[in-house]
């Protein structure tokens, strides 16, 4: 693939269809407005609760950033918070 920019349609089509996404209901979905709309309401949403960077997770409202916080949010699932 090479350096591409991997928010470019055809990237993601491409990235996409390679692990096995039906790439006509993907690029379909990229040009749907709704589809967009509801992105930027995610997105949206999501800085309003303070989420930045990725993975992260919101539980009881207790926030988990980072692939090294997965064992903590198992943790608090397990227990039902600290």
């Amino acid at each position: 693939m090479g350096n591409r920019d991997i928010g470019a349609p055809e990237t993601v089509l491409e990235v996409a269809g390679s692990v096995g996404v039906d790439k006509p209901a993907l690029q379909a979905a990229l040009a749907d407005n709704a589809v967009k709309e509801r992105a930027k309401s995610e997105v949206d949403g999501a800085i309003a609760r303070g989420v930045f960077g990725s993975p992260f997770f919101i539980v009881d409202g207790e926030p988990f950033w980072g692939c090294d916080r997965i064992p903590m949010l198992e943790e608090w699932v397990k227990r039902g918070g600290w």
